[in-house]
């Protein structure tokens, strides 16, 4: 497990980079988070009827499909950008900014409890952990996913190589999962809020894109590469399309990411 950032820098960093990303999120990075979307259904046994909260709910999208499956969703989210996005884009759905380390809703409310990229980001996992034990029903599932070995992700890995041609990047603060693939993390993490039946699986998604531009949109949000001077920005613009040719075919593009998906359940 990841050590040595101060957990409410960590908050902090996050609840600014999410805000900013706000608007754009649902045209670039729902291209692949929305991919593992039907997994953790299947997983969470999310069906007609049930009583789903998402944790880190973003612009709405993952939310939204769970009611297509059927289910009864409630949102949260700690950005308050996210939230506007989600319930302008979603109005039947509640949406609602709150913090996952001190959810709004009486105990054992949920059926299932889903976190989609969202896990990696926490500052205070084991705290959002005992949270979500505390709202899920007995035998309600907690379900989600993020990013596997950071060397399998070919999108991030084509933008990252091109930042560091051209610039000198401080490490940026990272909750203690982040790029944590390991087992024997997780589960005695889960173990300790009282979830059981700790389940891991690597599964390959692939982030689709009719251009490179919803990708550089969104790793331009997210890095706030914005506030870099010009001529660094066009190299590095230059260098993350020559890094992503071997995904592209035709002008479309197509990277292979692996993700990892978690479960566990209350007793």
């Amino acid at each position: 497990m990841n050590e040595g950032f101060d957990p409410d820098v960590v908050t902090a960093y996050e609840r600014d980079t999410w805000n900013r990303c706000a608007d754009d999120y649902i045209d670039t990075f729902a291209g692949i988070t929305g991919e593992t979307v039907p997994l953790l259904i299947e997983s969470a046994g999310i069906g007609a009827g049930s009583q789903v909260l998402e944790i880190g709910s973003g612009p709405g999208h993952v939310a939204d499909m769970l009611v297509q499956a059927g289910a009864n969703v409630t949102g949260v989210d700690f950005s308050a950008n996210m939230v506007d996005v989600a319930q302008s884009s979603f109005p039947g759905i509640t949406f609602q900014q709150a913090d996952a380390e001190e959810l709004p809703f009486e105990a054992e409310s949920f059926d299932a409890v889903v976190a989609n990229f969202v896990v990696h980001h926490l500052a205070r996992p084991e705290t959002v952990f005992r949270e979500i034990n505390r709202v899920l029903k007995p035998g309600g599932r907690f379900v989600f996913a993020v990013w596997g070995a950071p060397e399998e992700q070919s999108s991030i890995g084509a933008f990252f190589g091109a930042v560091m041609a051209h610039h000198d990047m401080d490490e940026l603060p990272h909750g203690p999962l982040f790029g944590v693939t390991e087992r024997s993390v997780y589960e005695p993490l889960l173990t300790q809020a009282d979830l059981q039946d700790c389940q891991l699986s690597i599964h390959e998604m692939i982030w689709k894109a009719d251009s490179l531009e919803p990708v550089l949109k969104g790793f331009w949000d997210w890095g706030d590469m914005a506030e870099l001077p010009a001529e660094t920005q066009a190299n590095i613009k230059e260098t993350t399309r020559d890094n992503s040719r071997p995904y592209e075919q035709d002008g479309r593009y197509a990277f292979p990411h692996a993700i990892l998906f978690g479960s566990a359940s209350k007793a």
